[in-house]
Formats: C-alpha cells, structure tokens, sequence
C-alpha cells in the first residue's frame, strides 16, 4: 500500500496544487455564509459544524482521487489500472457513505451543509478549466 504523502515530483501534485486555491476559495465564502446563516437563524452551530465536516470530507475525498489516481498511472497494464481505479473508486465513495452517516446521526452537524462542499473540486475543476481557456 503507497504512503499517504504526496511528492512533489508526481504529476498529480502539480494539478492538486494548481485546484488548491479555487477549493479553498469556495470553502471560505461557503464556511463564512453558514456562519452568518447560523447567527440569523438564532445560533445553530450544526450549520458551520456540517460545513467544516463536508469540507474536511471532500478535501480528503479529492486527495484520495489524487492519489487512486497517481496509482493507476504506476500499474503495467490498462486493464489492472482500471481495476484499481474501479476499487479505489468504491473503496472512497464506502468512506463517504460511512462518514455521512456518522454525520447525519451526530446531532451536531448538519447533513445538508455536510453534502454541499462535495460538489466544490468539480466547481474548482470547472472554475480553472474557464479561467485558464481565457488566458
């Protein structure tokens, strides 16, 4: 099993880093609006406490594509690349599952603020893909 570090001479660093600051962007403004969300709606905290957990959820889900990636990249053949694209791909979405339940049975979180930034590496994909065909 590889090491969780990503180097910075693996071609999957490169473009983690270059989606970086779109993801944390997004994160910032999303985090800063459920707070204020919170504050309006008379203090409940399960809002920001969901939308920190969503965005530590997807952090770590885009790291494991990353990394699921790179490794596919090492294997000898397409097919067994493919295979372990194929059971990385469901080993990541069972973690996500698993943690969302968690979340969704903690009383302290928000499962709906939680869901949210699981959609922010796409945006962030989608921002830089826009932001670098207009360069």
């Amino acid at each position: 099993m590889g090491s969780f570090v990503m180097k910075k001479n693996e071609p999957i660093y490169e473009e983690m880093r270059s989606l970086m600051p779109y993801f944390l962007i997004i994160s910032g403004v999303y985090l800063l609006s459920t707070v204020i969300i919170c504050f309006a709606n008379g203090g409940d905290y399960s809002l920001p406490i969901g939308a920190v957990y969503g965005c530590v959820l997807s952090a770590a889900s885009f790291f494991l594509l990353g990394k699921a990636c790179q490794g596919a990249v090492k294997r000898r053949s397409e097919k067994s690349a493919q295979n372990y694209m194929s059971a990385m791909y469901c080993a990541r979405y069972l973690g996500l599952f698993i943690m969302l339940t968690i979340g969704a049975l903690a009383p302290f979180i928000s499962l709906i603020t939680s869901v949210i930034p699981l959609f922010f590496p796409r945006i962030s994909i989608m921002i830089r893909a826009i932001k670098t065909k207009e360069e």
